[in-house]
């Protein structure tokens, strides 16, 4: 489960999230809806560890994850898709997609690379192409598989489907 507590978040002077409390049941799938500015990936980079919160807690299985950084949080099982999909031009999917796995040490990358493979079989067709030899869509469906490979636990999408053309 994840529990957040009166988290309050600021981005240079600026106060972000004032005082947010969520809990996520384990097995629960939920939505953030909001307004542009709304604090939404706000929430989410805070979850992960890309933002310090100013106060408040933040837990997962009883875990508290504000002093873990980002590669403790995904050892954790704790997947996070950003928006901007954040693909490394230089590897192929594949690469990209094993990427949480090579920084956290997986023992079974080969297993859960085959799983994404299951769950997005159009990865397969372009594991060995460069980030930036795909369209925008086929990016985001790329950087979901990587999001998958270590979000076992809990997976945190910022628009997973922003750009995606219906037929992928």
């Amino acid at each position: 489960m994840l529990s957040i507590r009166d988290l309050t978040v600021s981005l240079a002077s600026t106060q972000i999230l004032r005082r947010i409390s969520l809990e996520v049941p384990s097995g629960a799938m939920i939505g953030l809806i909001g307004r542009n500015g709304a604090g939404k990936t706000t929430l989410m980079k805070s979850v992960m560890g890309l933002l310090k919160p100013a106060s408040g807690t933040l837990r997962f299985q009883e875990r508290d994850l504000v002093p873990l950084p980002t590669h403790g949080r995904a050892q954790l099982g704790i997947g996070y898709m950003p928006e901007d999909r954040r693909l490394i031009p230089d590897l192929t999917i594949e690469e990209n997609i094993l990427v949480p796995a090579w920084a956290t040490h997986v023992s079974d990358a080969a297993a859960r690379l085959e799983k994404v493979y299951t769950l997005i079989p159009e990865l397969r067709a372009f594991a060995a192409r460069k980030g930036l030899q795909l369209s925008g869509g086929q990016q985001k469906l790329a950087a979901l598989g990587r999001a998958l490979m270590c979000g076992t636990r809990l997976l945190i999408l910022d628009e997973p489907f922003e750009g995606v053309a219906p037929a992928l």
